[in-house]
């Protein structure tokens, strides 16, 4: 069965000859010899006989590998019939010999239902009809609840930021919900309306209320404005009148030198 060690007997589908028996069978596990080897006058299979000096009777092996046999996996319902030598390239394609799933979804099968696993396998690649993504099969539901175009996919109605409660509405049925809804979105839409006039209303009167006081506030704006301009033309008159007195009084000492001066020489 593709083991190490030698072939279950009941592979085979005739009878052994009795004086070749000793010869096929392997002393250590009991089975048909796999690439049987001798030693100490006995058989074994080349693994059995791992480090012993056995040596290889070529004939043996030969009569071995024509024995007739049936596949290990007979009772699972291959029907394989061949020589034994053949066994493990016949393994290799058997259909009955159980497989992981190749697409990694864990699933162990025959390889004779490959195929049909292959197109149920929830790891398998599908393409969406309506926007053309790939997806895994698993994942197709949340796909399609999130799908722009899927007809199945789940869409929001549009007066819901109105108050529209209901939830969960396909695509397919959005025509027929509105439909249906006419007069409550009617009335969902006419309240919106309404609110929307109370906060304009509400903002109109801030509105006002900000533009008084910015009335207000150029008035008292423009009255620092004229008390700081009065204040500096007073400080310019005061100024221009403080030098005037600087000059006179520099005039009249300049003055009194000068008659000093006068008198001193007579």
């Amino acid at each position: 069965t593709g083991e190490a060690r030698g072939y279950r007997r009941d592979l085979l589908t005739e009878d052994t000859p009795h004086d070749m028996k000793e010869f096929i069978f392997c002393s250590r596990c009991n089975g048909i010899s796999r690439k049987p080897q001798f030693y100490n006058g006995k058989t074994f299979c080349r693994t059995c006989a791992a480090g012993a000096n056995g040596t290889l009777d070529v004939r043996v092996e030969e009569f071995v590998t024509r024995l007739k046999c049936r596949c290990p996996l007979s009772t699972r319902g291959c029907g394989w019939l061949g020589e034994l030598g053949r066994i493990e390239k016949h393994l290799t394609d058997c259909g009955k010999l159980r497989i992981e799933c190749e697409m990694g979804c864990g699933g162990v099968l025959e390889r004779c239902r490959r195929n049909n696993h292959q197109n149920i396998c929830p790891k398998r690649v599908t393409k969406c009809d309506y926007c053309g993504q790939e997806v895994q099969a698993s994942e197709t539901n949340a796909h399609i609840t999130l799908c722009q175009t899927h007809p199945d996919g789940e869409v929001t109605c549009p007066y819901k930021e109105m108050g529209c409660d209901v939830v969960g509405i396909k695509r397919k049925h959005l025509d027929a919900h509105l439909t249906e809804n006419v007069l409550s979105h009617q009335n969902l839409l006419l309240r919106e309306v309404n609110q929307l006039k109370l906060r304009s209303d509400g903002t109109t009167d801030k509105l006002q209320i900000l533009q008084r006081r910015d009335v207000k506030m150029n008035k008292r704006i423009w009255t620092l404005v004229a008390l700081v301009v009065m204040g500096v033309a007073i400080l310019l008159s005061l100024t221009y009148t403080g030098w005037e007195e600087i000059q006179l009084n520099k005039h009249s000492i300049q003055s009194n030198e000068q008659s000093i001066q006068l008198n001193s020489h007579r």
